[in-house]
């Protein structure tokens, strides 16, 4: 049945529809233009415009109403354009593109020609594009994939440095928390490390770390005393561009993103703010954070250990650390005890660090019993720390080949060395070879293997661990 054959009435009623319907996808379709980023015109085949999106009116800076109807080239005869693509596509009969620079951005405008049946131009769309905002997305590209490159090499390095980790434990105390240590190394808990300033806590981190699953992925140190309450959240988590003043354009990820598949030390983790404990308490809740100024969840996969040389049961009595967050790091504690308490450790210490500056600094120095003794009277305040440092500072100064006592004096005067006396001489010189007699043979279970380890005989070793009443266990 044709329209021809229909009532008048109904002929009417069909056309209504039909043009509600066109007028819809008209609608629509002004809706679609209007939301392109790009600002468009459209002109017809004598270059009058026919429509304006709302991209053009922003980027180019007239509105529609002022424009449409009116020839193309009444935009650079205005001023507003310094030249005008409609007019060049209808005079080249092809696509043209230009370079401009308006309202001091650099825009790229694009005109092609639509013709009609005959071949013959019937409409011109042009586009216009803001280089400045591609710039920006290419140089935010640029800093994301120089970051990407720039943390891979640091978590490279990384790796390299924590592939041994070189932990002396002679004592029963320290033997006790490296089997401690090497036993959490198998499971994923949070670890909390407690001991004084110095006694190595770090070290304890990285054993853990290297000895878990978690070995090929990166171990991120952060001292959360050493950085300023207001940027540690910003480190942590990161921070989306324009968070703050000075924020990077491309923003910046946290150091718990950076840990990703690995392990994230937090060393001082007592000097964290309060405000700040309730969103890393969040994070081990919920495995996941938000930068700053962001609202979209990252999701984490890492393991926390923290340390601490504070009292936190007391903090928290004292409001100044959350219980909640205690627990939640408290899995499991593994303290490590000072180095006045396991003086058994010192002579290998001593040797460790004597090795290590004597090839730092391309020495062959030796240290002397004497000055041994020495150091194994001093209290050790600093712990570990203290002894690496006076051993390297004993390295550079002895004016020889073996440290003798003198030095010792030269740490101020709670360092204090053993008497000369022949007597008080030879009763710490034999103190001083019971510990090493003992320590060695604790760490190596064999008086043979002590021997070789201590350059004397294996008769000396045992009659000197039975002078001592030590049970020899071979």
């Amino acid at each position: 049945m044709s329209a021809a054959d229909l009532e008048p009435g109904a002929v009417i009623t069909l056309f209504l529809t039909i043009l509600e319907k066109v007028l819809e996808i008209n609608r629509e379709l002004n809706d679609v233009i209007d939301l392109s980023a790009d600002g468009l015109v459209v002109s017809d085949s004598d270059g009058t415009l026919l429509r304006m999106n709302k991209a053009y009116e922003q980027i180019v800076g007239v509105k529609a109403q002022d424009f449409i109807g009116k020839p193309a080239a009444e935009l650079k005869k205005c001023g507003v354009l310094p030249e005008v693509v409609t007019t060049r596509v209808l005079e080249s009969g092809k696509q043209e593109n230009l370079c401009l620079r308006i309202r001091g951005r650099e825009v790229l405008l694009t005109g092609r020609p639509i013709f009609d049946d005959e071949g013959k131009i019937f409409r011109v769309v042009a586009t216009i594009r803001d280089l400045n905002e591609l710039n920006m997305l290419k140089e935010q590209v640029q800093t994301f994939k120089e970051l990407h490159d720039r943390y891979l090499a640091e978590l490279a390095q990384l790796r390299a440095k924590e592939v041994k980790v070189d932990i002396v434990a002679d004592s029963a105390a320290m033997r006790r928390t490296m089997d401690l240590a090497l036993k959490m190394a198998q499971v994923e808990s949070n670890v909390l490390i407690t001991g004084e300033s110095g006694t190595g806590k770090e070290v304890v981190a990285k054993l853990i770390h290297r000895a878990s699953q978690r070995r090929d992925g990166p171990f991120i140190t952060i001292n959360c005393g050493a950085i300023p309450p207001a940027l540690l959240e910003s480190e942590l988590f990161g921070y989306e561009p324009g968070a703050f003043t000075g924020a990077k354009r491309s923003g910046k990820p946290g150091l718990f993103e950076t840990a990703q598949g690995g392990t994230i030390f937090l060393d001082e983790v007592a000097e964290m703010p309060l405000d700040l404990q309730v969103k890393l308490l969040r994070v081990i809740q919920e495995r996941v954070c938000f930068r700053l100024g962001g609202h979209k969840p990252v999701a984490l996969d890492v393991r926390i250990i923290a340390a601490t040389n504070k009292n936190l049961p007391e903090m928290i009595a004292g409001g100044l650390f959350r219980e909640d967050l205690f627990y939640r790091l408290n899995v499991v504690q593994i303290f490590i005890p000072p180095l006045r308490e396991r003086k058994e450790d010192i002579p290998s210490l001593v040797m460790h660090f004597l090795a290590k500056f004597n090839k730092k600094y391309h020495f062959q120095k030796r240290i002397s019993p004497e000055a041994m003794g020495g150091l194994l009277h001093y209290s050790w305040p600093g712990n570990v720390r203290e002894l690496e440092n006076t051993i390297e500072r004993m390295v550079v100064l002895s004016a020889g080949d073996t440290i003798e006592p003198q030095l010792l004096s030269e740490n101020g005067p709670e360092f204090r060395t053993p008497p000369t006396g022949s007597r008080l001489l030879r009763d710490v010189m034999e103190e001083t070879e019971k510990i090493m007699l003992v320590s060695a043979y604790e760490k190596h279970g064999s008086t043979r293997t002590v021997a070789r380890a201590l350059g004397i005989s294996q008769p000396s070793v045992v009659r000197k661990l039975r002078k001592y009443g030590y049970k020899i266990r071979e």
